[in-house]
């Protein structure tokens, strides 16, 4: 009997922890929304992940182009892997929120969580 007790409240020990996920982390807040901005003279930027792949893209009046690919990213960089152009992107981040600093060299624009 206490085998068969033991039994059932290790299972469901294992099935309540298994459900859960880590959502603390950097990597997670930075890939899970969609974050935007647009700035005072009209351009707009957009940094997007979906599975595998990010993409950042950057409009202003008739203009545009974006960076798309493969990415892989740690707690305070990503980078985006750009095959056709044989180039690889690498921008540091930091989460504040609703908001996230995007830092490309020495440059930094602060991008908002965009609303679903």
């Amino acid at each position: 009997m206490k085998k068969y007790v033991a039994g059932i409240l290790f299972a469901v020990c294992f099935f309540l922890t298994s459900c859960t996920a880590d959502t603390s982390d950097y990597v997670t807040e930075l890939i899970s929304s969609k974050w935007t901005v647009t700035l005072e003279g009209g351009a707009e930027v957009s940094l997007e992940f979906s599975q595998d792949t990010a993409m950042l893209k950057i409009s202003n009046a008739d203009n545009s182009t974006s960076i798309s690919g493969s990415y892989i990213a740690d707690e305070q960089a990503f980078v985006i892997f750009v095959p056709e152009l044989a180039q690889n992107y690498k921008f540091g981040y930091c989460p504040r929120g609703n908001r996230l600093d995007l830092i490309y060299g020495k440059n930094t624009i602060t991008l908002n969580k965009a609303a679903y």
